[in-house]
C-alpha cells in the first residue's frame, strides 16, 4: 500500500492498485486554485492488436525512482509556482481498465496545472526506465518506443500548446 509522503512530491512505484481517491485529493493546497490529475488506464487494444488482454510493466526500481525525481525537478523549474506533484506508476501484470500511471499537479492557475501535468506524463513515458509488455490473443511483445526527452518534444516549444508550452 502506498503511503502518503511528508513533502510536496509523491514519487512511487507500486505493485498494488493506485489509490485514485488519495492521489486526487493529496495535491490540493490552499494557495493552489487548480489540480489536474491524469490517470493512464490499460486499454483492450493497441495498433494492430484489437484484442489486448493485459499489460505488464517492469521497472528498474532505483533508476525509475531517480528519473521520477529528476522529472519532478524539471517540472518545478519550468512551473515554479507548482504546489504538489505526484508521479506514481504501477508495475506488474494489469488488466484492461486498471490504472497504470497517475500524474497529479496542483498550481495557482489552471493553465500551468494542465501544462505541468502534461509535461509530467510525457516525461515519465520518455525518461523513466519503465517497460511495458502488451499481451493479446496473438502473442505478446515488449514495447521499445521510449525516446530521449529531446526527441519526445519536451525541450523547446510545443506548437500544439502555444508559446506558453514546454519552453519555460
Amino acid at each position: 500500500m502506498l503511503s502518503v509522503p511528508e513533502g510536496d512530491d509523491w514519487l512511487a512505484l507500486s505493485e498494488d492498485p493506485l489509490p485514485l481517491d488519495r492521489l486526487s485529493s493529496w495535491p490540493v493546497l490552499p494557495g493552489c486554485g487548480a489540480t489536474v490529475l491524469f490517470a493512464g488506464t490499460v486499454r483492450d487494444h493497441s495498433d494492430g492488436r484489437p484484442d489486448g488482454s493485459a499489460r505488464e510493466y517492469e521497472a528498474y526500481g532505483q533508476g525509475a525512482m531517480a528519473s521520477l525525481s529528476v522529472i519532478a525537478g524539471q517540472l518545478r523549474k519550468r512551473w515554479p509556482a507548482t504546489g504538489r506533484v505526484a508521479l506514481v506508476h504501477r508495475i506488474g501484470m494489469l488488466a484492461p481498465t486498471d490504472v497504470s500511471v497517475v500524474v497529479a499537479v496542483s498550481a495557482p492557475h489552471r493553465a500551468e496545472a494542465f501544462e505541468a501535468a502534461r509535461f509530467g506524463i510525457e516525461a515519465v513515458k520518455a525518461q523513466a526506465p519503465i517497460w511495458k509488455r502488451e499481451v493479446w490473443s496473438g502473442g505478446s511483445e515488449w514495447g521499445l518506443d521510449s525516446h530521449p526527452i529531446e526527441e519526445a518534444g519536451m525541450i523547446g516549444s510545443r506548437p500544439d500548446l502555444g508559446a506558453s508550452g514546454w519552453g519555460r
